[in-house]
């Protein structure tokens, strides 16, 4: 669902009463778009990606990941991945107090439910690439992730491995994703 709301900025969505029952906002292109909550499975990958990426972090040192936080892709488009990793020489970008992080993350990953909406998926997608960010796109019902660098989609499923140009020796096969 969205609304339109003029003379939006991704700092203006923190100020933002939020909306009911777990919801978060996001902004494209000026719009402001409500996203609903996500229900246990997709908290399940969720964690699971979370857990990876903090292990690389541990063993590389080459940057950090963060959960259900605010990027700002452009002056007027504000994004809330999932998962998303900032390499080490772009975490002194962000600020140390509470407000939104004014870069895009080097990798978004989206898990993406059955009940989403195609045109906002895609549209979320495109926020992401135009702001050069890496994107996986995890897909819980057929147990596959598209992985995308510029406009570049590669599908996995399976026993392949998910590497990411982003994280220099990270891999861990696509059915490690969802052995929950």
């Amino acid at each position: 669902m969205s609304t339109s709301a003029a003379q939006l900025t991704p700092e203006a969505l923190l100020a933002l009463p939020r909306p009911a029952h777990g919801r978060h906002y996001e902004l494209s292109d000026g719009e402001l778009i409500v996203v609903g909550n996500a229900g246990a499975l997709h908290e399940l990958i969720k964690t699971q990606v979370f857990e990876l990426l903090t292990e690389y972090r541990l063993k590389t040192k080459a940057g950090r990941a963060f959960a259900e936080t605010q990027f700002t892709l452009r002056v007027d488009r504000a994004r809330i991945p999932d998962v998303a990793w900032v390499s080490r020489d772009r975490i002194a970008l962000i600020p140390r107090e509470n407000r939104a992080i004014p870069i895009a993350p080097d990798l978004a990953v989206e898990i993406i439910s059955d009940s989403e909406q195609p045109e906002e998926t895609e549209r979320r997608l495109r926020d992401y690439l135009e702001a050069d960010a890496e994107v996986w796109q995890i897909f819980p019902s057929i147990q596959t992730i598209t992985v995308w660098r510029g406009n570049q989609g590669l599908r996995l499923a399976g026993e392949q491995l998910l590497t990411s140009e982003r994280l220099p020796g990270f891999a861990v096969s696509v059915s490690g994703i969802f052995r929950l």
